[in-house]
């Protein structure tokens, strides 16, 4: 009886293994932000890499190019701003609803460079900040998706960072 019960346990076990093993891993998403300051919004292409180390618990690095700039008046200065480069490191903490839909939650550490260029004068400048957001995914299948996220980037001039990202699970 000893021996079948164990061999019942272990079966079950070994069978629910595939299951679990789809709450962990490694990702990647590409996507596009909208950094959203009070001079300035600017766009993105972002890039994340993420480990799941369980359904619930995982950690991300995300590195963004600037593609859209913004022409803008600061001070009564006609200025054209531009995001050169953001990277940053994340804890990220998710609730799974279903094995399709997901949400998270995230925070981390961020360094982010910026330029302007205002009367024939360019000035670049980086920063470095704690950064916090929320999210949700969805799957359409058991290794793609699509993500929604909010982020605030806690700099003297706040910014929020509105995402949409392609997600594949690897």
């Amino acid at each position: 009886m000893k021996l079948a019960l164990t061999t019942a346990i272990s079966l079950v076990a070994f069978a629910a293994a595939p299951a679990f093993a789809q709450d962990t891993g490694f990702y990647g998403t590409i996507g596009y932000g909208n950094y959203s300051a009070d001079d300035a919004d600017l766009g993105a292409v972002q890039l994340r890499g993420g480990y799941n180390f369980n359904q619930f618990l995982g950690a991300e690095l995300e590195a963004a190019i600037g593609v859209a700039d913004e022409s803008t008046t600061i001070a009564g200065i006609n200025t054209k701003v531009e995001l050169d480069s953001s990277y940053g490191v994340y804890a990220v903490g998710r609730i799974p609803f279903s094995e399709k839909a997901d949400v998270f939650g995230r925070v981390g550490y961020v360094s982010t460079e910026i330029s302007a260029k205002a009367a024939g004068v360019n000035v670049s400048a980086d920063d470095d900040a704690a950064a916090i957001g929320i999210g949700g995914d969805y799957y359409f299948t058991p290794k793609q998706g699509i993500r929604l996220g909010y982020t605030y980037l806690d700099y003297d001039d706040s910014v929020d960072v509105i995402d949409v990202a392609y997600v594949l699970k690897f």
